[in-house]
């Protein structure tokens, strides 16, 4: 358990430290297409983020129902505001730089959910806090690509953003874990 603790810091840490390097040189990507003539990839990358903040709010929506616990009760309802708030400002950069396809979850997404859905109790406060945790990687990793490829200054913008947040939210887990009384497996 220590042990897990400890890596899950050192990834979080690093990914941190990743990011401070990855923005200390200040350069922003390079723009060879104006606002208004979208690139495939800025609109291939705003179906994905917005497939992923729907899987996060469904999932967020599931544990204000589901939950067996006041925290992650208060994690649902605190994922449902948020994804809530970052759904709106992706729909509208999905409007200044229209898709082509509507948002929809990826079949991996679509188990995820069907797997937490058929959880309960302990068991499903367990796997949606490692889920939520999990997510917060894979989408900090996502986001940090996006800012360096992404080529509609606004979409850079966002991403930017999103990386900062999600740096902030998983900083704050890593605390808030080291700061938990540790239960020992004796």
């Amino acid at each position: 358990m220590r042990n897990t603790q400890w890596m899950t810091a050192g990834i979080c840490a690093g990914m941190l430290l990743s990011a401070s390097a990855s923005f200390a040189d200040g350069s922003s990507p390079s723009t060879t297409q104006s606002p208004t003539a979208p690139a495939p990839a800025d609109q291939a990358f705003l179906v994905r983020a917005l497939g992923v903040n729907q899987l996060e709010l469904m999932l967020g929506q599931m544990a204000v129902k589901r939950a067996s616990t006041a925290e992650v009760r208060t994690m649902g309802e605190k994922m449902v505001e948020k994804q809530t708030e970052f759904g709106r400002q992706l729909s509208d950069l999905a409007q200044i730089v229209p898709t082509s396809e509507a948002p929809k979850l990826s079949a991996d997404q679509q188990r995820t959910y069907v797997r937490l859905a058929s959880l309960s109790g302990n068991d499903f406060d367990k796997s949606f806090k490692e889920r939520v945790n999990a997510g917060h990687v894979q989408e900090l990793a996502m986001y940090r690509e996006e800012v360096s490829h992404a080529v509609d200054p606004r979409l850079v913008a966002l991403a930017q953003g999103r990386v900062a947040t999600l740096e902030k939210s998983m900083a704050t887990a890593v605390q808030a874990m080291n700061m938990a009384p540790k239960k020992h497996d004796w």
